[in-house]
């Protein structure tokens, strides 16, 4: 079974595009678990590519999502289940720490953690810059900095990125997984 590479870091910090540059890259190696969300796309985002974007009621008591939870925006993200596991490519997802801990909690044991850090001034940059509203942007902020202490990642690696460094130092950073 190929690794399940969970990608954390705040708003901002650059998760989607690391996944879709290591994707660009290695195409044959890495695959993007696409999660749900009931929250309209983005300009630019594809259905079913970047999200699949579904109405309300899908997320509602749903046994087959995992790592479900509503944002303070008012949308809800969830990951399939059966969509955590490949033979042929290593997956890639978007998390929090709470999902990670969830993750661990499941006994999934392929997972390695990809940590990106950033501050907080390159992070409001950012989202400015692909077009999030400043409610938006303060709601994550406020979200962001709800403390989330002593998650457990049990026994599965850490991989520590800063969103300062290029993506060719943070790919560097993952060559091992290749």
């Amino acid at each position: 079974m190929k690794k399940l590479l969970v990608v954390i870091g705040k708003s901002g910090s650059g998760k989607t595009t690391l996944i879709a540059e290591l994707i660009r890259r290695y195409p044959e190696q890495f695959k993007k678990v696409v999660t749900c969300t009931d929250r309209h796309p983005r300009i630019g985002e594809i259905d079913g590519v970047d999200y699949h974007f579904l109405p309300t009621k899908y997320f509602i008591d749903n046994p087959d999502l995992v790592l479900t939870k509503k944002t303070n925006d008012g949308f809800y993200y969830g990951t399939r289940k059966s969509n955590l596991f490949s033979n042929t490519h290593h997956l890639l997802l978007t998390s929090r720490l709470t999902g990670v801990a969830k993750l661990v909690s499941m006994g999934i044991r392929n997972v390695t953690i990809v940590n990106i850090s950033i501050s907080n001034e390159l992070r409001i940059e950012r989202m400015r810059q692909r077009g999030d509203t400043e409610e938006s942007i303060s709601n994550r902020l406020t979200e962001d900095a709800v403390s989330e202490h002593g998650t457990d990642f049990g026994r599965n690696p850490v991989i520590n990125l800063d969103a300062n460094q290029t993506f060719d130092q943070n790919v560097e950073c993952l060559s091992w997984v290749r």
